[in-house]
């Protein structure tokens, strides 16, 4: 293979990559942009936008990332926050007189007809080669400081554990402007293997790609895999194509694997969905590279983790508790706050406020968000767990919503996103899917769950939800 990339219109050798390179290279310091600026990169997937963040990395700027659906006014709030000289973005933003505004892909680029080698160690001397921008499901998004050395340290350690092959041809379907999407396109540079660029919101392109660009490994979120179970579902010529296919790994990652969904695709596809975890901060922790009885495998090479207690203590194999890492691949900081970057460590270890546990082996499981512990009917409950369950079998999205209560300690409202006319037969569902002190005491039913533009749930607006449904006659219980 020769680091070719294909789009759904054409196919670029890496000579091309390469020329493209150090044309924007050319117009970007043409531009005024040199060596340790701090320049937004804000786009889709495109040819367009892998030619950028190299010619970026090859300036040795400093790059914040914001994700691709982030409105053009966030995105420029955010580029004077993070104190950036340019943005480039393929959408109009407002402007600033502050802020160089590029739009790609530009017509105004030189042509150059350089194809040397590009060089990625200037950048990787950079403390803050990366900024990495939340969602903001929580809260306000915070700029996620990495060095470049960190960051390319534990995309290598990735590669060793996944075992990719210069053979490969990769498939990413998630946004290059995170963390997950950005290690895919580095892995791609490193071990000089092939790249498929497609519609990765559109199932039929992504089945097109993988029959005829021959990809050998897919990486994407559960909500594709989703989507995708379902068309195999109801078509039997596409699924034996596709278990026909070349591809020898289907990975997931960004959000906890459901066990229905695991099971449902090892089912159709006689293969399975390799489950990872990693997060922004600390970059990738675990991958499983055998079987979802594995959950989301071992530490990778300069990663060490335990499980803790709410009391601190460290947990026993199979207790759920917090996640805690230790990492080379760990942030610097968060973006000038020094306050929430004291408050993620403890003892030298970063808390990630995911729950989880280990099992005798050392392979780490998922449960969900660590939210604040739940003490009812002398209980002590986590609403991660109900949701995980609720999601493992029954394949239900859903949200639980704690409400301080005087006489049980909590009312637990569990929003789901269903239809109206389901609610009675959720009910009965939920019932029987969960032990009674897990119960809900109120199901709230909604069309669809309120979304960031990142595909998030957006769960502040899910706690206003809840506070209004707890005033009034809403609070009535249905469970006895």
């Amino acid at each position: 293979m020769n680091r070719e990339i294909f789009t759904p219109d054409s196919t670029y050798s890496y000579g091309m990559f390469l020329q493209e390179v150090w044309s924007c290279v050319d117009y970007l310091t043409a531009r005024g942009i040199k060596a340790e600026d701090r320049v937004l990169l804000s786009m889709e997937n495109s040819f367009s936008y892998m030619v950028t963040v190299f010619a970026l990395i090859e300036i040795k700027c400093s790059i914040v990332l914001v994700d691709c659906l982030v409105n053009g006014e966030e995105v420029t709030r955010i580029a004077l926050e993070s104190k950036c000289k340019c943005s480039i973005t393929d959408r109009l933003v407002p402007f600033s007189d502050a802020l160089i505004h590029i739009t790609m892909p530009t017509h105004e680029k030189r042509i150059s007809r350089k194809t040397d080698e590009l060089s990625i160690e200037g950048w990787m001397t950079l403390k803050d080669a990366l900024i990495l921008y939340t969602s903001g499901s929580t809260g306000n998004p915070k700029g996620i400081v990495k060095s470049g050395g960190s960051f390319v340290s534990n995309i290598e350690s990735t590669m060793k554990r996944m075992r990719y092959y210069r053979e490969d041809v990769l498939l990413p379907l998630i946004p290059f402007t995170h963390f997950y999407g950005l290690s895919i396109l580095f892995i791609w540079w490193l071990e000089k293997c092939d790249l498929v660029l497609c519609n990765y919101k559109d199932i039929r392109s992504i089945v097109k790609a993988i029959i005829d660009k021959k990809v050998t490994v897919v990486d994407g979120i559960p909500s594709t895999y989703y989507v995708f179970n379902r068309l195999l579902n109801k078509r039997a010529e596409s699924l034996q194509v596709i278990k026909e296919s070349n591809v020898r790994m289907w990975c997931v990652g960004g959000a906890p694997l459901s066990k229905k969904l695991s099971d449902e695709f090892e089912r159709l596809m006689d293969k399975p969905l390799l489950d990872g975890y990693g997060l922004s901060e600390v970059g990738n922790v675990a991958l499983n590279v055998e079987g979802p009885e594995f959950g989301c495998g071992q530490p990778i090479e300069g990663v060490r983790l335990k499980v803790a207690r709410s009391d601190g203590k460290e947990s026993e194999i199979l207790e759920i508790g917090e996640v805690l890492v230790q990492s080379s691949g760990v942030m610097e900081c968060y973006f000038e706050d020094q306050e929430k970057t004291d408050e993620v460590y403890h003892d030298g270890w970063f808390k990630t406020n995911d729950l989880g546990y280990l099992d005798a082996h050392g392979n780490l499981f998922i449960v969900g968000r660590l939210g604040e512990e739940i003490l009812r009917n002398g209980y002590l409950i986590y609403p991660a767990s109900i949701e995980k369950e609720i999601e493992d079998r029954l394949g239900i999205k859903s949200k639980v919503i704690s409400i301080e209560d005087e006489k049980k300690g909590a009312v637990l409202l569990l929003f789901v996103e269903a239809a109206e006319e389901e609610e009675n037969q959720l009910k009965r569902m939920i019932n029987q899917a969960l032990n009674p002190i897990l119960r809900p005491d109120k199901i709230i039913v909604l069309d669809e769950f309120p979304y960031l533009a990142n595909g998030k749930i957006d769960q502040i607006q899910i706690k206003q939800w809840a506070t209004h449904y707890s005033k009034g006659k809403e609070r009535e219980l249905w469970v006895t």
